[in-house]
């Protein structure tokens, strides 16, 4: 999760603080004293959380009858959680 941390903590920052980043600041035991601020840190959450979704998803065989890529979706996933433009 250190990785995780610091790249997160390295993009620029998304907006405005939320209650849950505010709740994030008083639950950091989880970061081991990473110094990432609360943004930060529910920024690797997001990341955390959703790319696990996918490949828990894919893995599980749920994308097979859809007929996308799940491939594309990781890197769109990736893209929109980096903050890049959508192409």
């Amino acid at each position: 999760m250190a990785t995780l941390l610091d790249a997160c903590a390295a993009l620029p920052s998304g907006g405005p603080a939320t209650p849950f980043d505010a709740h994030l600041e008083d639950h950091r035991d989880w970061a081991d004293g990473h110094p990432a601020p609360p943004p930060a840190l529910h920024r690797a959450l997001t990341f955390w959380t959703r790319l696990h979704g996918v490949l828990s998803l894919e893995l599980a065989g749920h994308f097979t009858g859809m007929g996308i890529d799940p491939a594309q979706l990781f890197a769109a996933e990736l893209d929109d959680l980096a903050g890049a433009p959508a192409n």
